[in-house]
C-alpha cells in the first residue's frame, strides 16, 4: 500500500524540522511526503528545502488556513491511504507501518486513528491514560451509529489518522470549520469501519500559535457549527449530547457569569444525564461547574 502523508504548515521554522525527521525515519516509508507552506511568513521553507529528497514534495500558496492546505495536499496525493500530520507534532518510527498492517488485516476499515502522547510546553511528553470503560472501543474494527460517532470523533486525533483513499472519496475538509474541521471530516468518515489502536505512535505538541491550536471559545463555536452540520448522522441523542458537552466547555471558559450560567443551563436542559457513556468527560463535571460559579456569585455577593 503507498502512503502519502500531507502536512500543512504555518509559522512552523521551529518544529516543521523535527516533524518531517519523524516521517523520513518511518520503518514502512511513505510514498510521498507532501508538506504545503500555508503563506507562511517566515523562514520554514529554508528548513523544509534542507530535507530535500525525492519523497518530498512542497507546495506553497497564499494563506488559506488549514482547511484548504489540508485539501491541496489530499488532490496532491496519489497514494492508496492518506495520513495526516501537523507541522508541530511527530511519529513513532513504526507509526505507518503498524497502521498499513491494521488495513491489510482488515480490508472493510476504512479510518485507522488511535491514541497519542501530548508535549505542553517546556514539559516532557505525557503518556495517555485509558479508562477502564473508553477500553472497549480500541483494538477492533468498530462499526459506529448515531449516538456513538460522538464518542470515536472525540477520541479521533489528526496525527493519529490514516485514511484509505477509496473510503474518502470526495470527502474533503471545509473552510470556515477551523480548528474543528478535522473533526467535521472524521464524524463524516465514521460511514465506514473504523479502527482505534491503544498504542501512541504520535506525539501532539502543545505549541501556542500552531496551525491547529486556537483559543478555546473559537473551538466551541466551530464545533457547533460541526454537530449542526452532522445532526441527520448523529442522531437526535447524538446531536443533543455533543451539543450539551460543547456548551458546558464554553461555560467553563467564560469569564463572564451570566453568559456561562446561561451556558451551562441550556447545557443541562439539552442533556441531564452523565456523559460518561458517550464522551470522555470526568464524572459530575456539570455538577462541579455549578459550584464553581455559585462560590463566584457567593464571593461577589458579600
Amino acid at each position: 500500500m503507498r502512503v502519502s502523508v500531507v502536512i500543512p504548515a504555518y509559522r512552523a521554522e521551529a518544529t516543521i524540522g523535527r516533524t518531517l525527521d519523524s516521517v523520513l525515519a518511518q520503518t514502512y516509508p511513505a510514498h510521498e511526503i507532501i508538506v504545503v507552506d500555508d503563506g507562511s511568513p517566515d523562514n520554514q521553507v529554508a528548513v523544509i528545502r534542507q530535507r530535500a529528497c525525492e519523497r518530498l514534495i512542497l507546495l506553497q500558496q497564499p494563506n488559506g488556513r488549514t482547511a484548504r492546505a489540508r485539501n491541496t495536499g489530499v488532490e496532491r496525493a496519489t497514494g492508496e491511504a492518506i495520513a495526516f500530520l501537523d507541522a508541530d507534532d511527530y511519529w513513532e518510527p513504526s507509526k505507518l507501518e503498524e497502521q498499513v498492517a491494521i488495513f491489510a488485516r482488515h480490508p472493510e476499515v476504512g479510518m485507522v486513528a488511535g491514541v497519542s502522547y501530548s508535549e505542553p510546553p517546556g514539559q516532557s511528553r505525557i503518556a495517555p491514560q485509558l479508562e477502564r470503560r473508553a477500553l472497549r472501543d480500541y483494538d477492533r474494527v468498530l462499526r459506529v451509529r448515531r449516538a456513538g460517532r460522538v464518542r470515536i470523533a472525540a477520541r479521533t486525533w489528526t496525527g493519529m489518522v490514516m485514511i484509505r483513499r477509496q473510503a474518502l472519496g470526495e470527502a474533503r475538509f471545509v473552510s470556515g470549520l477551523e480548528p474543528a474541521e478535522d473533526r467535521d471530516l472524521w464524524l463524516r468518515m465514521l460511514c465506514h469501519p473504523v479502527y482505534l489502536g491503544s498504542r501512541p505512535l504520535a506525539t501532539a505538541v502543545l505549541e501556542p500559535g500552531s496551525i491547529s491550536r486556537g483559543s478555546l471559545d473559537v473551538d466551541c463555536q466551530s464545533m457547533l457549527k460541526v454537530i449542526q452540520r452532522n445532526r441527520e448522522g448523529l442522531g437526535i441523542w447524538g446531536y443533543r449530547i455533543w451539543t450539551s458537552y460543547t456548551l458546558l466547555r464554553w461555560s467553563a471558559l467564560n469569564p463572564r457569569q451570566a453568559p456561562s450560567f446561561r451556558r451551562l443551563a441550556r447545557s443541562c436542559l439539552l442533556w441531564p444525564l452523565p456523559y460518561s457513556a458517550y464522551l470522555p468527560a470526568p464524572r459530575l463535571v456539570r455538577v462541579k461547574r455549578w459550584g464553581v460559579l455559585l462560590r463566584q456569585l457567593l464571593s461577589n455577593a458579600s
